[in-house]
């Protein structure tokens, strides 16, 4: 990345290191993944403003495919959590002064749109991946970030996402509620057949 000038060749080796996390298993997943988030921290404050740029589009296809990871496994509880864990560790750390502002802000901007992208059914344990976001916006010593994260928590986006929820909430409950009644119609029907067969004498001689 450092020796990579040109945008197309920058875009394309982001890419091909973010999907290195596709090739692996849940736990080589969750260690590359703080390995690389622990990277970062160390070596943020080290990049110059020229080559800026690519790392912030780096970082943002490492938190975009490690929500795919995550739905692809089904957002598997236990790793669900892992992953958390590493991001309330790193990318979204509270007070460890190690990890840099910048580094959360840039997290912080990006982690409800790609987090949205990648939540494409709209099954995604919705409050468990936005809990380190929403600790960081309670408990930041730095009142400019927490402020940055409350944008990021009224995005318009997560309004809508949260609605497209509740109406294939609402869907599903209407769907059940037709299919108890088709049962309970077809039940009724097989009633009053038995009892027509029942009454039915037959034809007179």
């Amino acid at each position: 990345m450092w020796l990579s000038d040109k945008p197309r060749p920058q875009q394309q080796l982001a890419r091909d290191l973010a999907d290195l996390l596709h090739v692996l298993k849940p736990d080589s997943f969750l260690v590359f993944a703080r390995a690389f988030w622990q990277t970062m921290s160390r070596e943020w404050n080290e990049i110059d403003r020229w080559r800026m740029d690519k790392y912030l589009y780096l970082v943002r296809l490492y938190v975009q495919e490690g929500f795919v990871y995550l739905r692809q496994k089904k957002w598997e509880e236990g790793l669900v959590e892992g992953y958390v864990g590493i991001m309330e560790e790193v990318g979204l750390n509270v007070r460890d002064g190690k990890v840099p502002n910048g580094l959360r802000y840039h997290v912080v901007d990006i982690y409800v749109d790609e987090l949205d992208k990648a939540d494409e059914k709209d099954d995604a344990p919705l409050e468990v991946l936005l809990a380190p976001l929403r600790r960081l916006g309670k408990e930041s010593p730095v009142k400019s970030l927490r402020e940055r994260v409350q944008e990021g928590l009224d995005n318009p986006r997560l309004e809508d996402w949260a609605g497209r929820r509740e109406h294939g909430a609402e869907s599903e409950e209407d769907d059940d509620q037709e299919d108890g009644a088709d049962v309970q119609s077809a039940g009724t029907l097989a009633h009053v057949g038995a009892d027509s067969d029942d009454d039915f004498g037959g034809f007179e001689d």
